[in-house]
């Protein structure tokens, strides 16, 4: 969200430089993405997540947390109008399901005045990038920016009977604000008439019931919804707007009236008339937390010791309310603070503001291999999983096999999704066997030569009919042809075998691994398992083999995303020139550019001499490399070969 410096020091008027506001906030707080000035003011694109959106998502509630870490003075504004929020009978509210609607807040207004916005609020909306409207959808855009709360003013005449929040009923429609018509159901929740909807709860409002310029008496919305509800709608719906993503974030119901007070108090200053009282309907108001925390606890998850005063100076300044009792605290927390929940919160609402970099770096103790032996001999699954898994990556890697990881969305399956990001993604997989078959095939157009095989597999999840989940292993062996006495079964056979022994050795009994699971041609082989049958067949292992369980430790090279150029030399040498001895020089001759080879593929003996013929792969990790990039490198090749006398085969 873009934040106005200007309008955060209508909170903190003390607030220190952009610049500075950025560093505190992006080490006690949040992720500042940018400061940029414009005009008079500073904007800051701040990146608020979820877990903090209920009450960050607006300048108060960065202001409170401004105040917090530099130590400021926060203040509210003060109305500048007289308010009499007394109770009015001409309004009359009904909410069908309190689970649905957790506050309802209304106001009826008559006498306003719709027009242009002053030009402090139209410029205050704009500096945020949004459009001024008219005075009073601006109103409540503002107090919506500002203290979070989503705002909604319906055109009293234009309304029919009371208002009624309650779900839709099958066949209704409605049409929204951007003029899109909408079919409604049973699970939306709207606000609606004696006539029908007038707006989508939380999310939109309704054409019917539009402020316009003839508009003069107007009814106001200051409301809380179930977040839950509200996400589903906007999902099903395809709308997501900045009320919607308010309170699907779990917004406050406390704040409704503070909102209204706010939204009262400034449409008498823009827009004129008068204001006639609020009915407030709030069927389970929301319960005063409160948190006991033990001060050994905090210190014990911090890693330091934290003065007592510190924590209770921090605390305070968060405005929760503290009470000492001995080594406790007994902790009430503001209401805005929904996320507050545990005492672990707590700690880590103390750490932040405390200052992270004051905990000392320590390492972790090293970790022993046997605590996961150990574990197996106990039943743990996660343990036995992750023990009997490694050792499969290991005698796979050993043979030559390269892990690769696929998507779980794809074209089809068994497990359809109810809203897909895509097209040719709208199902969950229910093999890895296809996903691998294609990826064999699509390597297969990049090995160096037609004996080079492709052999990849896969550990994953799949998902099969009734949403029951899988563990499943799938191995492919390939090769761009067939190729003289090679037999991809049989393979595929040996490594199954491989598997196969590990699973007799660490289960009682031993344990098949059915061939009957493979698909074949005469070029690619592909066998797929159930590794979760595996794993319960896996008792214990003996200690004693711990070295030859555990893996051992692998090398990673990174992988370029620039295309390669492939160069073969072809050189005569004496019938006593080993292959070795030319690797070796065409490899001190060439630069880093070589990343494969040189690898021999041809070799054969002539009138006393012998022709070795070598295969190169060029390529860069940070460039597109050019031909003449890849012919310099083979002209220092061929000078390497022509100082020893070879000829190079034209």
């Amino acid at each position: 969200m873009i934040f106005s410096y200007n309008w955060l020091k209508k909170y903190v008027p003390d607030l220190p430089a952009p610049l500075e506001l950025e560093q505190g906030l992006i080490f006690h707080a949040f992720e500042v993405e940018c400061v940029e000035e414009r005009g008079r003011d500073s904007l800051l694109d701040i990146n608020i997540l979820p877990d903090r959106a209920h009450d960050c998502l607006c300048h108060q509630g960065v202001a409170r947390e401004v105040s917090t870490i530099f130590k400021l003075p926060f203040s509210e504004p003060e109305p500048e109008s007289d308010l009499a929020l007394g109770r009015v009978q001409n309004l009359e509210i009904k909410i069908e399901a309190g689970t649905d609607c957790r506050r309802y807040v209304g106001e009826r207004a008559t006498g306003v005045k719709v027009g242009d916005s002053p030009e402090w609020l139209a410029g205050q909306l704009e500096v945020i990038g949004q459009h001024s409207i008219n005075n009073i959808v601006d109103a409540t855009n503002y107090v919506m920016f500002d203290l979070g709360q989503p705002m909604h003013a319906f055109d009293a005449d234009k309304v029919e009977g009371a208002i009624t929040v309650r779900r839709a009923k099958t066949g209704e429609t409605m049409t929204t604000l951007d003029n899109k018509e909408l079919a409604l159901d049973e699970s939306i929740l709207v606000i609606a008439d004696e006539k029908g909807p007038l707006a989508l709860a939380g999310i939109k409002g309704g054409k019917r019931a539009e402020v316009d310029a003839s508009t003069k008496n107007l009814i106001l919305e200051s409301a809380n919804f179930d977040p839950v509800l509200i996400r589903k709608t906007g999902a099903k719906l395809g709308i997501k707007t900045d009320a919607s993503k308010r309170f699907e974030n779990d917004l406050s119901p406390e704040t409704a009236l503070p909102a209204m007070v706010r939204l009262v108090d400034l449409l008498q200053r823009v827009a004129g008339g008068e204001y006639l009282g609020v009915v407030d309907v709030y069927p389970s108001p929301q319960e005063e937390k409160e948190i006991i925390l033990d001060l050994d606890y905090l210190n014990k998850k911090l890693g330091i010791v934290v003065p007592p005063d510190e924590v209770r100076d921090i605390l305070e300044r968060l405005e929760i309310e503290v009470v000492s009792q001995d080594n406790k605290l007994g902790l009430t927390i503001p209401y805005w603070r929904v996320d507050l929940q545990e005492p672990a919160n707590i700690v880590e609402e103390v750490g932040r503001i405390y200052g992270y970099e004051k905990i000392e770096p320590k390492l972790l103790p090293e970790a022993s291999p046997l605590g996961v032996v150990q574990g197996l001999a106990s039943g743990s699954l996660a343990e036995k999983r992750f023990a009997v898994f490694n050792k499969i990556r290991e005698i796979l890697a050993k043979d030559g096999f390269i892990e690769v990881l696929g998507y779980a969305l794809t074209d089809k399956g068994e497990v359809e999704l109810a809203n897909p990001l895509a097209s040719d993604k709208a199902w969950l997989r229910s093999n890895l066997s296809d996903w691998l078959g294609e990826k064999i095939n699509f390597n297969l157009e990049h090995v160096l030569f037609d004996t080079e095989p492709v052999k990849i597999f896969e550990i994953g999840r799949v998902f099969k009919e009734g949403h029951n989940e899988e563990t499943h292993l799938v191995i492919g062996i390939g090769y761009r042809k067939k190729i003289k006495g090679v037999d991809v079964t049989q393979e595929l056979a040996k490594v199954k075998e491989k598997i196969s022994e590990l699973c007799e050795i660490q289960s009682r009994g031993a344990l098949r691994l059915d061939l009957a699971q493979l698909k074949a041609t005469d070029t690619i082989a592909v066998i797929e398992f159930n590794l979760d049958e595996l794993i319960d067949k896996v008792q214990e292992i003996d200690p004693v083999n711990l070295k030859e369980f555990m893996s051992p430790a692998f090398n990673y090279k990174k992988v370029s995303t620039y295309p390669r150029i492939i160069r073969d030399v072809a050189v005569w040498v004496p019938e006593t020139t080993t292959p070795e001895f030319v690797i070796d020089l065409i490899k001190k001759s060439v630069s880093e550019l070589c990343v494969v080879g040189p690898i021999l593929f041809d070799e054969f003996a002539k009138e006393g001499r012998k022709s070795l013929a070598f295969r190169l792969v060029f390529q860069s990790y940070d460039r597109t490399l050019s031909d003449e990039e890849a012919n310099k490198e083979m002209e220092k090749v061929i000078e390497a070969l022509e100082r020893e006398s070879y000829e190079v085969r034209k």
